[in-house]
């Protein structure tokens, strides 16, 4: 018997207003587009028979008609194909009055079946002796998937969610969750999950589950460009299962120590080795004050890197005083006092208003070290 191939994707969020990008999140908002046109191609060119979006395809239930035009157009060559198309809605473009899937502008696809049930409904496709199941994304605050299993009537049983995987002491509540034991005792083939923007595997019990992530970066996190999942069943086999990059840009958030670093010249030469125009970059540089930082100009080193970038932020972080720090001014030096004063009062300031008195503690070290020779 054939077997069957699909492809898995989720969270693509058409419409995003990418705010903490400035000026490029209309790029960005763009490149959504463009990047899903690429999932598309991936499609084609993989002779899949399925497509499977699950959850927040669109930013909102209520797209800009230009933009559900779009969305059209590229699903309308996945259909063209015979190729079959299965949406979830999610937590953004959710089910609600006059949304976007209860409109007629998707009704033309043949091959386009969106699930808007709320609870795991099944569709068979004879053709594929394929049956998916699938539901609205709720607040139904519980494991979505206890008591369901898959019947045997088709060769092939696929699932797809919009949902949290639970994982004790850290993910143990959401709008819908999906537990190891429920899993385990589906009678799945494959199920595909949105909602997490990065990828994983948490297959269980023999099923084999996979969140596809992003297909481009929507938040600034690890740096890694946007994925699908390709995915092929065969009788008699386990899932072959490949993570295909498809993204075009990557939006990195990282830390440094300004102790490790050195200072700003030495700063300037870590950023500069990173560069790259489709990489987005905010960098906190911790423990920043002292000599070596002290006529620090920041905002004139982010603006002379900023061309070498798609997105660039820099933010120095001073830390807290520990004791090697205050007892590297002597206590009668102007430095020695306004150190000891500076970490008594701040010794008992948490959140905010600590983050406050040490960016306090910063300008005033930089305007006595720079200001004179304090030691």
């Amino acid at each position: 018997m054939a077997g069957l191939r699909f492809l898995h994707t989720a969270d693509v969020h058409l419409g995003a207003a990418f705010r903490f990008l400035g000026t490029r999140g209309k790029e960005q908002r763009a490149q959504l587009k463009s990047t899903f046109s690429r999932v598309v191609d991936l499609a084609l060119t993989s002779e899949v028979d399925a497509v499977l979006i699950a959850g927040d395809l669109f930013e909102t239930a209520y797209p800009h008609s230009a933009l559900v035009g779009e969305v059209i157009y590229q699903l309308g060559r996945l259909n063209a194909e015979g190729i079959w198309i299965f949406i979830v809605p999610g937590t953004h473009d959710r089910i609600v009055p006059g949304c976007v899937y209860e409109s007629d502008d998707l009704a033309g696809l043949s091959h386009l079946h969106i699930f808007m049930d709320r609870e795991m409904s099944p569709l068979y496709i004879e053709g594929l002796d394929l049956t998916v199941y699938g539901r609205a994304t709720c607040a139904e605050h519980g494991d979505v998937l206890e008591g369901f299993h898959a019947h045997n009537g088709s060769r092939w049983r696929v699932g797809m969610l919009h949902a949290s995987f639970f994982i004790p002491g850290k993910v143990e509540d959401d709008e819908m969750i999906v537990t190891e034991e429920s899993i385990s005792s589906s009678g799945l083939d494959y199920l595909a999950l949105g909602h997490w923007h990065d990828t994983a595997d948490y297959s269980r019990g023999g099923v084999p589950v996979f969140y596809s992530g992003s297909p481009e970066s929507l938040e600034m996190g690890r740096g890694e460009v946007g994925k699908v999942v390709l995915v092929d069943l065969e009788e008699g086999c386990d899932a072959a299962v490949k993570y295909v990059p498809v993204g075009r840009r990557r939006l990195l958030r990282m830390e440094l120590d300004a102790a490790d670093v050195g200072d700003p010249s030495q700063l300037y030469a870590v950023l500069r080795r990173k560069a790259d125009q489709d990489l987005g970059l905010e960098v906190q540089v911790k423990n920043a004050w002292g000599e070596e930082w002290s006529e620090c100009d920041w905002d004139g080193l982010e603006e002379e890197l900023a061309s070498l970038f798609f997105h660039l932020v820099l933010e120095p972080v001073p830390g807290g005083l520990t004791r090697q720090d205050v007892q590297a001014y002597p206590e009668k030096t102007v430095v020695g006092r306004f150190v000891r004063m500076a970490s008594s009062e701040m010794s008992g300031l948490e959140g905010r208003d600590a983050k406050v008195a040490e960016e306090a503690l910063r300008l005033g070290l930089c305007y006595i070290l720079g200001g004179s020779d304090a030691r």
